[in-house]
């Protein structure tokens, strides 16, 4: 996620205050994080491993905070981050006030957090159900990830959007679209965990100023980045799980504006796909790109939760024979292993009979 954006917004809206905000990420001299704590800014905005490494070192005095909020706290906890939560909660003021936010909270770990809380309130503003109205949502077959390829050029020249989030699933998966993409003459660039933060922010500013006006991610991208005027997202994979797609997704229509998802999927997704529409009880609109219709064209038979039907494997008797055989043989071997290793023990006793057999 990019923290510097928060700060930005931030400044501009305490610019005719007294209040001060600090920015604490990885990938910075601590020697200036050090300072920026010591002169005890209002509000301080910091990514959970960062900020544990100066709690460890006692740098921070969080004895008077009064509010601690954990954005995006599910994906925090999906990232591996519960153990450094409950460092930095541990840290703080027990008097504080908790604020928990994100568009979905059904984490399982968010149980054990808020039972630590005193007498917690939910406050739900638009359920992630329904709060997607203004995006339309499309699905698109297709054979394979040379075929994806391929859709995506041609969806990128049929749209003509200005801005576009494609999503992938992997980061090698990611570098090797945009490498396509750019081949095709397409400005694109990507962005994932392994790219560095200062790296990171020169992308996102080429692509908010429309240097590049395709973004190829991984789901790094998908929370925490308020991006005006995305008119199209692009699933390149589909995402793990429901929640997730709605994050994706919410990279387009904001701000009451209409927008546009694609998902692209192939055979192996098809079941994935179809777990997502029932979670958010919706079905995808299913479209084809004149020319690069797929041949393959959902599974032949369907089950009632949508997902498709497996087959039942016929017994081979010869294999089975052979088990059961096998099953026999080691049985006969215990029984062999069992009978010798009582010979053994009630022998003369005086430490010599395995040398009298030999």
């Amino acid at each position: 996620m990019l923290y510097h954006l928060p700060k930005k917004h931030f400044e501009q809206l305490a610019a005719f205050t007294h209040i001060k905000c600090g920015l604490i990420i990885g990938g910075e001299a601590f020697k200036h994080q050090v300072a920026t704590l010591r002169k005890n800014p209002e509000v301080l905005i910091a990514t959970p491993g960062r900020l544990v490494e100066h709690v460890e070192r006692g740098t921070p005095d969080f004895n008077d905070l009064e509010i601690l909020v954990l954005d995006e706290a599910d994906r925090m906890l999906d990232m591996g981050f519960a153990i450094a939560m409950y460092t930095i909660g541990e840290s703080c003021n027990k008097q504080r006030q908790n604020l928990l936010f994100s568009a979905t909270l059904n984490h399982k770990e968010l149980g054990r957090i808020k039972e630590t809380f005193k007498d917690p309130e939910l406050i739900e503003v638009n359920s992630h159900r329904q709060q997607h109205e203004k995006i339309t949502q499309q699905l698109i077959l297709a054979d394979d990830k040379k075929h994806k390829e391929t859709l995506v050029s041609a969806l990128l020249e049929e749209e003509k959007a200005h801005k576009v989030f494609i999503f992938c699933k992997t980061r090698q998966q990611c570098e090797q679209l945009s490498h396509v993409l750019r081949y095709k003459k397409f400005k694109a660039n990507c962005i994932h965990g392994e790219i560095p933060q200062s790296e990171r922010k020169q992308i996102m500013n080429q692509f908010r100023q429309g240097a590049g006006n395709i973004l190829v991610a991984t789901d790094l991208a998908a929370r925490g980045l308020d991006i005006h005027d995305v008119d199209l997202v692009i699933n390149f994979s589909i995402a793990q799980s429901g929640d997730d797609h709605v994050h994706r997704i919410g990279r387009t229509g904001r701000a009451g504006k209409e927008g546009k998802a694609i998902t692209l999927i192939d055979s192996n997704e098809w079941n994935q796909m179809s777990s997502i529409e029932r979670y958010l009880k919706i079905r995808f609109e299913r479209r084809t790109v004149k020319g690069l219709k797929a041949k393959y064209t959902g599974p032949k038979v369907v089950k009632k939760s949508g997902k498709a039907a497996g087959t039942k494997k016929k017994k081979n008797n010869q294999s089975t024979t052979n088990t059961k055989k096998n099953k026999k043989n080691q049985s006969n071997t215990r029984k062999t292993r069992h009978s010798n290793t009582n010979k053994a023990q009630t022998g003369s006793g005086d430490g010599f009979d395995v040398l009298r057999k030999k």
